[in-house]
């Protein structure tokens, strides 16, 4: 058995997840994108190789994080998993992640 590469303590419940290969946020290339059910947020994660060099926590504690998915456009799209549950997309610039 070998050890996770990396992994959260206390757990955050990884769902959805996606690399980013768009050209919206070009600093963002090549990080994977993990939604959190638990820890209610987005973790973006700097990769070199196979090792985790950084994270980043996108929309911290606004929803659960169902799912992650980047579009043809480059921007990121988000959903929800709550009772009035939402599909998000994140673009460069926007003050906040508009619902759509």
């Amino acid at each position: 058995m070998e050890q996770p590469r990396y992994y959260w303590d206390p757990v955050i419940a990884p769902s959805g997840m996606a690399f980013y290969d768009g050209a919206l946020f070009p600093a963002w290339r090549g990080n994977l994108l993990v939604g959190a059910l638990a820890g209610k947020h987005v973790a973006r994660l700097a990769l070199d190789g196979d090792r985790v060099t950084g994270e980043e926590r996108l929309l911290a504690d606004r929803a659960r994080v169902r799912d992650v998915r980047v579009g043809p456009d480059g921007a990121l799209y988000v959903l929800t998993d709550e009772d009035d549950g939402e599909l998000l997309q994140l673009v460069p610039g926007a003050r906040r992640p508009a619902a759509i």
